[in-house]
């Protein structure tokens, strides 16, 4: 199931926090603590990777499965 109001969701584990854009299908990663350690080993490039645990989990989160990091929307009124 793809939403269809855009949401703005923080993927949080115990050291990094992501803000994800999520607008039907496309998913936009405006922030990421991860980021640096992503570049470090090589995975950084023009955006992040579909396989990152922050990507999969709001991917999850939208289509209503449980996820591994906690999920918060941060525009609950859209």
């Amino acid at each position: 199931m793809v939403t269809a109001q855009p949401k703005i969701l923080q993927v949080k584990n115990r050291r990094h926090v992501a803000i994800v854009y999520v607008n039907g299908g496309e998913i936009e990663v405006i922030d990421c603590t991860n980021s640096v350690n992503c570049r470090i080993q090589g995975v950084k490039g023009e955006g992040c990777p579909s396989y990152c645990p922050f990507i999969a989990d709001a991917k999850r989160y939208i289509q209503g499965l449980k996820t591994k990091y906690r999920v918060e929307v941060l525009n609950p009124d859209a």
